[in-house]
C-alpha cells in the first residue's frame, strides 16, 4: 500500500471516530415514522373531507371511538413486553398507538372544519364593519368546551408518547401513558360532542394559540407523569406503598371535592348517585338541570371506597411492620375493591339503559334548575325567579315523558369512576412478577433523563400558556392578571415544575426525589384542567 494511500485511511479513520457515540441511525427519520405519518394521514383526512363534502370521511364522534380502540389495543401489547419483551408485540403496540394517534388528531381536524360548516364560515368578514377578517380561520379552531381541549390534550400526549418511542429501549413509555389518555378520551367521550357558542369577547385569535400550547404542554406532562410512576417502581418502590397513595389520594381528593360542593352525583351522607336527565335535543335542551337519584350505585360505591381503605390499613401493617399476612389480605381487600367497582359502572349503565318513568321523580322543587336550562346561562340571569320557575313547570307538564338519563349527566363523575377502577388495576399488574418487570425496564439513569426533558417541555409550554392568557384576558376583559382560579391553578402547576428544574440545577437532585415532583406537577395540571370547569367559580367556567 503506497504512503499515500495510508495518509488517507488515516485522515478517514481520524474523521471517523472524531465524534465518539454519535448513531447516526439513531437521528434516522425512519425512527420518527410512527410520530410523522399520522400528521400527514391527518392532512389528507381533512383535505378530503373539505373537497369531497361531510360523507366522504367519518364523523368525528366514530373517529375518537377508534382512536380509543387503538389506544387500548396499543396499551395491551406494549404492557406484555414489561415481564416478556417480544418485538412483534412491542411494534404492533407502537404501530397500533400510531394508527390511534391519526384517528385522534383526525376527529379534531375533522371537527374543526364541522365548526366552520356550521355557520357557513360567516367570520370571514368582521360581523360590524364587513370588512374581511384575517383570523377568520382561527375562529373556528376547536377549542370551546371541555370536549375539544380533551381531545386535543390526547392527541399532544399521543404524540409525545410516539416521538419518545423512536428506540426499542423507550417504547415502555407507551406502557402507562396510552392508558391514561384512553381515560381522557373516555371522558370526551361521558362530556359529548355537542356544540356550545362562545362569549363574543373571547373570539380572539389568541384563544387557540393559548389552549393549543395548554393542550400540547398537558400532553407532555402526561408522559413525565408516566415516566415517573416506570422510575419509582425501577427504583424499588414497593406496589404496596403506591397503592396506599393511591388509596389515600382518592379519598381525600374525593372528600376535598365533596366539602367544595363539587360532587353533583356522590352524596355520602345520602349512598345515592345522582344524574342530570336529559331531553332529547330536538325539545330545546339538553341537560335539565335536574336531578334524578339512581338506586344502589351510592351504596356500592362507598363498599368499594372502604375495601380500598381496608387494602391500604394492611398495606401500611405490612411496610411497617414486614407482616407479610397482611399483605396478602390488602391484596385480597384490593381485589374485592376491582369487583364492586366493576359491580358498580355495570350497575349504573343498567339503571341508565332500563329505568322507566324519569319525569315522574322530578319533583317541584327541581323546576327552578329545569327553567334555568331552558333560558341558558345567558339569558336566565336577566330572569325573575317566578318566572323561570313556571318556564321549568310548563316545560315539565308538556315535555314529562320525553326526559331519559344518558351518561353526558355526569361526565367528571363517570370518568373518576373508570379512574379509580384503573387505578386499582394498575396496583394488581405492578404487582405481579415485579423483579421481572424492573429487570426488562432501562437503567434508573435513561429514566430519569427522559423524565428530565418532558418536565423541560412541560415547564416552558406551561410558561408560554400563562404569557399568552396573560395577553389574551387582557384584550377580552381588560386586566391581564385577575387571580381567576384557572389562572391560579395553572400558576401554581408551572411553579411546581419550575421547583423541579430549580432543586435539580442548583441542588443537583436528581432521582425519586425529583420523580415525585413531576408526580405532583401533572397532578396540580389535572386539577387546574378539571377542577375549575366542574368544582371552582371563575371566568373559565365557560369550558
Amino acid at each position: 500500500m503506497s504512503q499515500a494511500t495510508k495518509t488517507i485511511d488515516a485522515s478517514m479513520n481520524t474523521t471517523t471516530t472524531a465524534a465518539p457515540g454519535i448513531d447516526l441511525q439513531q437521528f434516522s427519520i425512519i425512527n420518527y415514522l410512527p410520530a410523522i405519518l399520522p400528521l400527514i394521514g391527518a392532512a389528507l383526512m381533512v383535505t378530503a373531507r373539505i373537497k369531497l363534502g361531510a360523507s366522504a370521511v367519518p364523523n368525528d364522534g366514530t373517529l375518537i371511538v377508534l382512536a380509543l380502540l387503538c389506544y387500548i389495543t396499543a396499551a395491551a401489547s406494549l404492557m406484555t413486553n414489561f415481564w416478556t419483551p417480544i418485538k412483534f408485540l412491542q411494534r404492533l403496540g407502537l404501530w397500533t398507538a400510531s394508527l390511534g394517534f391519526f384517528f385522534n388528531l383526525s376527529s379534531w381536524l375533522i371537527r374543526w372544519v364541522a365548526a366552520g360548516d356550521r355557520e357557513e364560515w360567516i367570520r370571514l368578514t368582521n360581523q360590524i364593519t364587513g370588512e374581511f377578517h384575517p383570523w377568520w380561520f382561527f375562529s373556528y379552531i376547536p377549542f370551546a368546551n371541555l370536549y375539544d381541549l380533551s381531545v386535543a390534550f390526547a392527541f399532544g400526549a399521543a404524540f409525545a408518547t410516539l416521538l419518545l418511542s423512536h428506540r426499542e429501549n423507550t417504547r415502555f413509555v407507551g406502557a402507562v401513558s396510552l392508558p391514561l389518555i384512553m381515560l381522557i378520551l373516555l371522558m370526551a367521550i361521558f362530556i359529548g360532542n355537542s356544540w356550545i357558542e362562545l362569549p363574543p369577547v373571547l373570539d380572539s385569535y389568541w384563544r387557540p394559540i393559548h389552549v393549543g400550547v395548554a393542550s400540547m404542554s398537558y400532553g407532555v406532562s402526561l408522559v413525565s407523569f408516566a415516566l415517573a410512576v416506570i422510575y419509582l417502581i425501577k427504583d424499588g418502590v414497593k406496589t404496596e406503598a403506591m397503592g396506599v397513595a393511591i388509596s389515600a389520594f382518592f379519598v381525600l381528593g374525593y372528600v376535598v371535592v365533596w366539602l367544595m360542593g363539587g360532587f353533583k352525583a356522590f352524596d355520602p351522607l345520602s349512598l345515592s348517585y345522582r344524574l342530570s336527565p336529559v331531553f332529547p335535543t330536538s325539545l330545546g335542551v339538553a341537560a335539565t338541570g335536574a336531578r334524578v337519584a339512581i338506586p344502589g350505585v351510592g351504596v356500592m360505591f362507598v363498599i368499594a371506597m372502604a375495601l380500598l381503605l381496608g387494602m391500604a390499613v394492611c398495606f401500611l401493617l405490612y411496610l411497617y411492620r414486614n407482616d407479610e399476612s397482611k399483605r396478602r389480605l390488602g391484596h385480597w381487600l384490593l381485589r374485592a375493591s376491582i369487583l364492586v367497582q366493576g359491580l358498580t359502572i355495570g350497575w349504573l349503565f343498567y339503571q341508565i339503559k332500563t329505568m322507566k318513568g324519569i319525569g315522574s321523580l322530578i319533583g317541584n322543587d327541581q323546576f327552578y334548575q329545569i327553567g334555568y336550562a331552558l333560558f341558558g346561562t345567558r339569558e336566565a340571569p336577566r330572569q325573575s325567579v317566578e318566572t323561570i320557575v313556571n318556564a321549568g313547570a310548563n316545560f315539565m307538564a308538556q315535555s314529562r315523558d320525553a326526559l331519559t338519563i344518558d351518561v353526558r349527566g355526569n361526565p367528571v363523575e363517570f370518568a373518576s369512576l373508570i379512574t379509580i377502577l384503573a387505578a386499582s388495576l394498575f396496583i394488581v399488574i405492578f404487582s405481579f412478577r415485579t423483579e421481572r418487570m424492573r429487570q426488562n425496564l432501562p437503567s434508573l439513569e435513561r429514566i430519569d433523563s427522559m423524565i428530565y426533558k418532558t418536565v423541560g417541555v412541560a415547564f416552558a409550554g406551561l410558561a408560554i400558556l400563562l404569557v399568552t392568557g396573560a395577553v389574551w384576558a387582557n384584550e377580552s376583559w381588560g386586566r391581564y392578571w385577575g387571580w381567576d382560579a384557572k389562572e391560579t391553578g395553572a400558576l401554581v402547576a408551572w411553579l411546581s415544575y419550575a421547583g423541579y428544574l430549580h432543586t435539580r440545577i442548583a441542588h443537583s437532585w436528581s432521582g425519586r426525589r425529583s420523580a415525585f415532583f413531576a408526580l405532583i406537577g401533572f397532578l396540580l395540571v389535572i386539577f387546574t384542567y378539571l377542577g375549575v370547569s366542574y368544582i371552582l367559580p371563575g371566568l373559565h367556567s365557560y369550558a
